[in-house]
């Protein structure tokens, strides 16, 4: 669970080690190493539990929403007060 973002739709698979974050926070707080920047990511949906991709370069509104339930992931985040 991320402590930064309370609302976190979905996780993204770090290309840099491939391993699942809620947020690039998480992703610094518990790795040793920077995160890499990649023009694809890989993300999990927290709603329906599947995974799908993006191409970042062509990120677009339509690209907010799970492919699979439609949970729209690109929400304003809550932040811990």
């Amino acid at each position: 669970m991320c402590k930064h973002i309370l609302n976190v739709q979905v996780a993204f698979r770090a290309p840099c080690c491939k391993r699942w974050f809620d947020c690039t926070e998480c992703h610094h707080e518990l790795s040793d190493h920077p995160i890499v920047v990649a023009p694809e990511l890989a993300f999990a949906c927290k709603r329906c539990k599947k995974c799908f991709s993006k191409i970042l370069a062509n990120f677009c509104e339509e690209d907010e929403m799970c492919p699979h339930c439609n949970n729209n992931f690109a929400i304003a985040a809550e932040l811990p007060g």
